[in-house]
């Protein structure tokens, strides 16, 4: 298991992306023990009653947070907003009881049933929601029921569609502004997750670092606890396992170490971590272990290199970062444009190639149909078997260029894809909205269905190149002459 919460090269260490659980809580139940809250103004809520429901969904029986439901390892993402403590809450049987964080309200959860819950809060009480227009936490002032229905209202916990994402682990990071004005990053395992909290690529960080507590994530190092943190309160908990750390940072925005502390490196060295340059020296390490770490945004760069036959082609790549990470420079970046001269036909048949970069790794090249890559210079006997080829051309991994920017289609519609699957198609004085998803092809690449709003087909565009090579191979199943493309002021 990955024992690392992802960490912020800035002031404050950054909230983690996935917790594997919290630990069974270790409050009693409501009992005659508990504080009663004498002479308070506590009205019956639906709301709170719903609002426990939901947010129960969140935990498994024993209080651990389920991480499918928690991609972020963050309430106010995961769930849609966190309640600023103490509350005052009822029962249905007259109790009533103050609630002091959110680990006291989780205990409420998981030992509520039929015969006894919670039925009621005191108002005013505060929430702390995510404000996108100005990409902050903010505290909201809730006054009575009606208010607190419209905050249910706009978390739209009954209408919303499930996110279904692939769980391939290519972390981004969005940059928040916490209620104290203190800057945090909140992390996902990957923007198909981002974009279904509304993010596109224009919102990443370009600072995301390897998240070391995902699954399947990198195993540089393992921590030796106990130790201490400092959560954004300021408060100081010795933590004594993972599922303790992830608990205590539950519901925080950033924390930082008590120094010193030990951690287990991969290979089994003790190393002694004495203060936070030590440790960003170690998580620098580790991510130097895990090859590029390149941002997401869409910034195409073009170099150009020699075919077999002789001549030249252009390869482009998503952005500056991942053209060097495949060993080439500034200095090898041209101007990206078509240099091919053959006259092949619209024919879509892609084949593909396998070609080797400066840097001694394989790429593959994907062509509109053999005619293309032979102008090239490749012949039959380079073609290989296009798919499975490209790892990374998935639907997860089309949706940051996807959510980019419009997209024109013969310079002439332009398809602007909103991350809630919405679609608005304009161009010669048309104006219609529609709906979109991602599916996998039967033939391995990913496809675009884009319907009208009453579900009939408009079109399907096949991605059947998704790292930008090529000028980023769309093709319409409608219309494969059809020229696809970013159309990025």
């Amino acid at each position: 298991m990955k024992h690392l919460k992802k960490i912020a090269m800035k002031k404050n260490f950054k909230l983690v992306l996935l917790s594997f659980g919290m630990i069974a809580l270790l409050f009693s139940s409501c009992t005659n023990d508990e504080p009663v809250v004498q002479e308070q103004n506590i009205d019956e809520s639906t709301s709170i009653t719903t609002s426990l429901s939901q947010l129960r969904l969140q935990f498994n029986s024993e209080g651990n947070v389920i991480p499918d439901e928690n991609p972020t390892g963050n309430i106010v993402f995961d769930f849609c907003f966190d309640f600023v403590y103490p509350l005052n809450l009822s029962y249905n049987n007259g109790t009533t009881v103050t609630v002091n964080g959110l680990d006291d309200l989780i205990e409420v959860m998981i030992n509520s049933n039929d015969d006894l819950y919670v039925n009621g809060i005191a108002f005013p009480f505060d929430v702390e929601t995510y404000d996108a227009d100005s990409g902050a936490i903010v505290v909201e002032t809730i006054s009575n029921e009606d208010a607190f229905i419209d905050l249910l209202e706009s978390c739209d916990f009954e209408t919303a569609e499930p996110c279904e994402c692939f769980e391939d682990y290519n972390p981004v990071c969005v940059e928040v502004e916490a209620p104290n004005g203190d800057i945090f990053l909140v992390s996902y395992p990957n923007a198909c997750y981002a974009a279904c909290d509304g993010f596109t690529p224009n919102n990443f960080a370009e600072d995301c670092e390897n998240d070391y507590n995902y699954p399947g994530g990198n195993d540089c190092f393992e921590f030796n606890f106990p130790l201490s943190i400092i959560t954004d309160n300021g408060d100081t908990i010795e933590v004594n396992s993972q599922q303790e750390l992830d608990t205590a940072l539950y519901n925080s925005y950033y924390f930082d170490f008590v120094y010193s502390f030990d951690v287990t490196l991969s290979d089994g060295t003790l190393l002694t971590i004495g203060h936070e340059e030590g440790f960003i020296e170690l998580l620098e390490t580790c991510s130097n272990e895990n090859g590029c770490p390149c941002p997401a945004d869409v910034n195409p760069v073009c170099v150009e290199v020699e075919s077999p036959n002789g001549n030249t082609e252009i390869i482009t790549f998503l952005n500056a970062c991942e053209a060097e990470c495949e060993g080439y420079t500034e200095a090898d970046f041209v101007d990206c444009e078509n240099n091919t001269n053959c006259d092949c036909s619209d024919e879509v048949n892609p084949v593909c190639v396998e070609v080797e970069s400066p840097n001694g790794n394989t790429e593959i090249i994907t062509f509109l149909n053999a005619c293309e890559a032979e102008c090239e210079g490749y012949t039959e006997a380079d073609f290989v078997d296009c798919e499975n080829t490209n790892p990374d051309c998935t639907p997860n991994s089309i949706l940051p260029i996807l959510l980019e920017c419009p997209w024109s289609v013969d310079d002439t519609f332009y398809y602007n894809f909103s991350s809630n699957g919405e679609v608005t198609i304009t161009g010669e004085g048309l104006s219609s909205n529609g709906t979109w998803h991602v599916t996998m092809g039967n033939e391995g690449y990913p496809i675009v269905v884009i319907n009208d709003v009453n579900g009939n087909l408009i079109d399907e565009w096949s991605f059947v190149d998704c790292n930008l090579i090529n000028s980023l191979l769309v093709i319409s199943s409608e219309n494969p002459s059809s020229n696809i493309a970013l159309s990025c002021d």
